[in-house]
């Protein structure tokens, strides 16, 4: 990822302003009520400091002064409610306009995943990934929510406390004015464009590193229990939790003496308003409450500056996370038709297709064509390209050479959609989500009714363990879910989908290897019953579970070695020969115990 966001073009405060006009009005809004917030909250000073003038004049108070007193503690009660109604407000708004604003740029983001190639996936961690999607996404709030509100105010503050003080008294006015330039100076030097942009780069780049050794180490978890491993010992992680600590240490010594020089000259305005007012009073040329008033307003308005300077810092860093989200969306997706076409009937044919990672190539030159209504096998060896071969019939990578045509038309003429409508497709690794066992099963068919999920389920054998679920299809699953389900209870409730969706062409990717043989057996059952008429491709290891086949392609080192049905393929001297003799000594392997032991 960190080539990605150093080949993209650097967003900047242009792009985050055009992510705002999605609520524009709402966020004016938010902004109209934080200046009169921020304006009100310095009614107080002024206030308290005619108090004082009060005061001074006449040393105690008469009934007529008590009484005026009064008033102006109510007032000042009234404008402190009334300014905390305007802040209220303000956040209300923004908060709401930044999180659809987050929330229809992760949909967007989500949808435009969905449309990349697998090879976006496979040559990138998925920490990173998910690190773009919660992280990146989710630091533009404090933009959205809390900078834009913040930035306005932060501006009118300062120069309302300033117009304020130049009514009063214009000499000391000037002196409170001191350290602001100071501070930008500061800033300036210790905080340059190209210097911000190269940290920035480096924080991302080591966090997304630590994420994804993160997430391997978790999704490593039974690996590492079994071998009494510890994250220390996991070296990946270490090292990138390592370089995460060293960068960090390594910044906060570089910026460390800037910042504490730049916090010290923004709240050091007393330094410079405490001996010039003090001169002035006792010269006579300033009044007692004036005094005051410069005591509490002239030091409080560098916070909004320093409050600006810290947004500063954030919102180079959530820019950085921005050019990020930016790469991604930028990411060509997978290219589809102008002028879609449907093929007539589900005849496959691959032509000549060749395909490869990177620099390995996988599959050369293959070649076949599977019937419309027939069961096919495909097997050989691991890694051999039998998945590779299935995935590229649902374009989750296109081929690089040769063409794959269903009813007689290209597969990359065909819209995506119906391309997922004609394929419905089992992995070997099962996914659940974290929703009810009813939504996990009809994710393919919305409009489908209880009967027809609780069918499917029966087809695919799982109706049994769903009625044993605490509330059956109502029960959630997934990640923090209510029941963990096992790997065959995954699988079939995978099946279910596949079954319910009643796609033309159905790939199984070892589709009952969590399985035992009673429940294999009926699920190889429910698919003679459930999918006749429909083209089938099983990619299987366990050859007595596709001898009955129409066809049998023997795949080796990208290649298509053999074809034929079973029988055909035993009378060859070929691969599957050899295959099936493994197989079947496989079958008859014992655990037996060696002599004198």
């Amino acid at each position: 990822m960190a080539e990605i966001a150093q080949q993209a073009p650097r967003p900047g405060l242009r792009r985050l302003l055009r992510l705002s006009e999605a609520r524009k009005g709402a966020l004016i809004l938010s902004a109209i009520f934080s200046v009169l917030s921020s304006v009100l909250s310095l009614a107080p000073y002024v206030l308290i400091a005619v108090l004082l003038g009060v005061l001074a004049q006449k040393g105690q108070l008469d009934e007529s002064q008590y009484g005026r007193m009064i008033r102006l503690a109510l007032a000042l009660g009234g404008l402190a409610i009334i300014r905390y109604a305007f802040l209220f407000v303000s956040t209300i708004a923004s908060h709401m306009a930044a999180f659809e604003i987050l929330y229809r740029l992760r949909t967007s983001l989500c949808a435009h995943l969905g449309r990349l190639s697998m090879g976006y996936f496979s040559l990138r961690q998925s920490g990173k990934i998910k690190k773009i999607l919660t992280e990146d996404v989710e630091e533009l709030e404090l933009f959205l929510a809390h900078h834009i509100p913040d930035i306005v105010a932060g501006v009118v503050q300062p120069v309302a406390v300033v117009a304020c003080l130049l009514v009063f008294d214009w000499r000391l006015a000037l002196v409170a004015l001191v350290p602001l330039p100071l501070a930008f100076m500061l800033q300036r030097v210790a905080f340059g464009r190209d210097k911000n942009r190269e940290y920035r780069s480096q924080f991302h780049d080591v966090l997304e590193a630590m994420n994804g050794s993160i997430v391997e180490y978790v999704r490593g978890m039974p690996v590492v229990k079994i071998f009494n491993q510890t994250a220390e010992s996991f070296t990946t992680l270490k090292t990138a939790a390592l370089a995460y600590e060293y960068f960090l240490a390594k910044l906060t010594r570089l910026m460390a003496p800037p910042w504490g020089m730049f916090v010290v000259t923004t709240t050091s305005g007393l330094f410079f308003l405490l001996p010039f007012g003090l001169w002035f009073y006792f010269q006579g040329t300033l009044s007692f409450p004036t005094l005051m008033l410069f005591l509490m307003l002239g030091s409080a308005y560098m916070n909004p500056v320093f409050k600006l300077a810290m947004m500063g810092g954030q919102l180079q860093h959530l820019l950085e996370g921005l050019a990020r989200v930016d790469a991604v969306l930028a990411e060509p997706p997978m290219a589809e038709s102008r002028e879609p076409r449907r093929g007539t009937g589900h005849d496959v044919e691959f032509r000549g297709v060749s395909f490869g990672y990177s620099q390995r190539r996988i599959l050369d030159g293959v070649s076949f064509r599977l019937k419309e209504g027939g069961v096919y096998a495909l097997v050989g060896p691991s890694g051999a390209g039998k998945s590779t071969l299935a995935r590229l019939l649902v374009r989750m990578w296109d081929v690089g050479e040769g063409s794959i045509s269903i009813g007689g038309v290209d597969v990359r003429d065909m819209s995506l959609a119906d391309l997922m409508d004609t394929v419905a497709f089992v992995f070997q690794e099962t996914f659940v989500f974290s929703d009810t066992v009813r939504e996990n099963i009809r994710m393919n068919c919305r409009a489908a009714t209880d009967e027809e999920i609780l069918e499917a389920a029966r087809a695919a054998q799982c109706l049994g363990f769903i009625e044993d679920l605490p509330r059956g299809l109502d029960t959630l699953i997934g990640e923090g879910g209510e029941v963990h389900l096992s790997g065959g209870e995954r699988q079939r409730l995978s099946l279910a989908r596949v079954i319910l969706k009643n796609a033309p062409i159905v790939v199984l990717d070892e589709a009952t290897v969590f399985n035992d043989a009673e429940n294999e057996a009926r699920i190889q059952e429910a698919f003679v019953s459930l999918m006749g008429g429909k083209t089938v491709i099983v990619i299987a290891h366990r050859l007595s579970t596709i001898t009955d086949a129409d066809g049998i392609l023997v795949v080796d080192r990208g290649r298509l070695a053999q074809m034929g049905s079973h029988e055909e393929l035993l009378g060859q001297d070929g691969p599957y020969r050899g295959l099936w003799a493994a197989h079947t000594s496989a079958l008859k392997w014992k655990m037996r115990k060696e002599a004198g032991r």
